[in-house]
């Protein structure tokens, strides 16, 4: 008789490396190779009518996908982030952990007025002169800072306040013409990681949670492990590492309130075209998971799950919710099923370091907008900055700026999505080399951006804000918890607006182009700018905006002086090649530094 005792000791085994496999790379690759041959998820009915034009991703042939108005013309987004909606921690004793939101939540506050102002938070309120302030900069865009912790303060409870201060600057930017991105914004996951007023392992330092936002306290999970900062990196923190591995293994079904926070978003916005679309998630860290598998097992199933509730796409596998959800999950259909918005996909913190992809690439959705998010911080943020090096003599990135933009070019591809620069900046006195650089990267690769930060109030050495902080250019800008006199009057909303920045931001730029076949620059110096490219007869107009800063003569298309002393430069249609210019002429700045 033969000995079966083997075999059925091997049994459990197979069975093992079975479910390990479904769970783990093989089971991701099959879904997404699925996914890749599934139909597109198309919106349903008739788009509603909205003071904006609906935007989309579109998909060309053989050519990375670009964000696309209802003509089928390459939108570009020019804007910055406020960050007055983010729950950042405020005061001047850090030994208090838990402060209760500094700003006003309710939108009456903000009526016809705006909150007093102080250096005892890193941010001002966000006040409908800013969104006028922003319009003035050619600015298009807004992408909109959010916090969960101030969307559901408590488990399953989801602020109606908040989503109605939300849409109180969605109608701000709607009056002015301007786009919104609603961004879920965290950094470092939340603010109620806790602060001992001693680190008690050797060579950690307390943190500082004035920059720390997110979750809420009941979502953050840190199991008691200290909260300490180590490298001088506020993410290199046990408590942070641990309470970022519970959300991305669905500790106490934390993914699944977070999706049912965003559903509460999408339910309020779901109509609105003046939203352009929903950032998921702000520089996700992996936690105590490693690259590549953080990104491909945990990070992007999770985008997929999001899209899968908000749409109803349906291209993850069912699953149990409320439990750890492995990579081919997807999440059932919350009957929202908004399809006519863009959901911003960002790359990851690690890829920030690392300016190169992070992440195979895998096909994550049959919904046809996304848009693949990057953060673009060369010399800031990569390798050579945390190595000490400086920009100019830095030995990393390999190609330099190019390699984050046309790696990411590479992966948007993959994904079959557009491309977005949601954040970079840097202090004022990187403006020359790190800014410069970046938009002219930005201007090659065809791709809009979002710039942080709109204003801040104070910082441990320069503010990175477009307008200068509250304590103008005094050489010492600390805020009143970080060792500076405890100042708590009220401030200024900020110091004036830096013209070294407004050269920079405030640009000649195609707000639409109608071909495809087509190079523009910028020359920030003299305001010169030169557009060309090839037309066909059919292709719809192509726009070119010119903010009030730039007062050289513009050729090439129909030049129509606008209100507030915008100028626009059309081109109709045509056949063959075409050129728009603006010539080299003194800019007319703020007198700011």
């Amino acid at each position: 008789m033969t000995n079966l005792r083997p075999t059925l000791v091997r049994i459990p085994a197979v069975l093992l490396v079975v479910l390990i496999s479904a769970i783990s790379y093989p089971g991701a690759v099959v879904v997404s190779l699925v996914t890749r041959t599934a139909p597109a998820v198309l919106p349903e009915g008739t788009a509603p009518a909205g003071s904006l034009p609906w935007l989309r991703v579109e998909h060309p042939a053989g050519a990375r996908p670009y964000i696309a108005d209802p003509e089928g013309r390459l939108v570009l987004l020019h804007g910055a982030i406020p960050g007055g909606l983010i729950d950042f921690w405020s005061g001047t004793d850090p030994t208090k952990t838990e402060p209760a939101p500094h700003y006003p939540i309710d939108p009456a506050a903000y009526a016809g007025r705006c909150p007093a102002n102080s250096a005892t938070i890193r941010v001002p309120p966000l006040c409908q002169n800013d969104v006028s302030e922003m319009r003035a900069l050619g600015f298009n865009v807004i992408r909109l800072a959010l916090s969960w912790s101030l969307l559901e303060p408590q488990r399953g409870i989801y602020s109606r306040q908040y989503l109605d201060r939300v849409a109180q600057v969605v109608g701000w930017a709607r009056a002015q013409g301007l786009y919104v991105i609603l961004d879920m914004h965290q950094n470092a996951y939340s603010r109620y990681v806790g602060r001992p007023t001693e680190p008690p392992l050797p060579g950690g330092k307390p943190p500082g949670l004035w920059d720390y936002s997110g979750a809420p306290k009941w979502a953050t999970y840190t199991d008691l492990l200290p909260s300490e900062v180590y490298l001088g990196q506020r993410e290199v923190n046990p408590a942070v590492l641990e309470a970022d591995s519970n959300f991305w293994y669905n500790r106490a079904g934390l993914q699944d309130e977070y999706i049912g926070a965003l559903a509460a978003i999408a339910r309020r916005f779901k109509s609105d075209s003046t939203v352009a679309g929903y950032g998921i998630f702000n520089e996700p860290w992996p936690g105590w998971n490693l690259s590549p598998g953080f990104e491909d097992l945990l990070l992007f199933p999770f985008y997929r799950r999001v899209i899968d509730a908000l749409t109803g796409a349906r291209d993850g596998i069912r699953c149990a919710t409320q439990v750890f959800m492995p990579a081919p999950c997807g999440y059932p259909d919350l009957g929202i099923h908004d399809r006519r918005h863009l959901f911003f996909l960002d790359t990851g913190l690690v890829r920030e370091i690392t300016d190169f992809p992070t992440h195979l690439g895998l096909t994550l959705s049959a919904y046809p907008n996304l848009v693949l998010a990057l953060h673009a911080y060369t010399h800031k943020y990569t390798f050579d900055a945390l190595a000490g090096q400086q920009p100019d003599k830095a030995s990393y990135p390999f190609f330099g700026y190019e390699q984050s933009y046309k790696t990411a070019d590479l992966e948007a591809r993959a994904l079959g999505a557009a491309l977005f620069v949601t954040e970079f900046g840097s202090e004022t006195t990187e403006d020359a080399l790190l800014l410069r650089n970046q938009l002219a990267e930005q201007e090659k690769h065809q791709v809009g951006f979002t710039f942080w930060t709109w204003k801040e109030n104070c910082a441990s050495g320069t503010t990175w804000g477009i307008y200068a902080g509250v304590y103008g250019d005094a050489k010492d800008q600390r805020c009143a918890y970080d060792g500076r006199p405890k100042e708590t009057g009220v401030k200024p909303q900020s110091g004036c607006l830096r013209s070294g920045r407004e050269a920079l931001l405030a640009r000649v730029y195609p707000v639409a182009v109608g071909s495809r076949d087509f190079t523009y620059a910028y020359d920030p110096s003299t305001g010169a700018f030169s557009m060309v490219g090839t037309a066909g007869p059919k292709d719809p107009d192509t726009v070119v905006v010119i903010p009030p800063e730039v007062t050289g003569a513009a050729a090439g298309g129909d030049l129509i002086n606008a209100p507030n002393g915008f100028r626009t430069l059309t081109l109709h249609a045509q056949s063959g090649r075409f050129a728009l210019s603006v010539a080299a002429a003194p800019l007319r700045l703020a007198n700011c530094k």
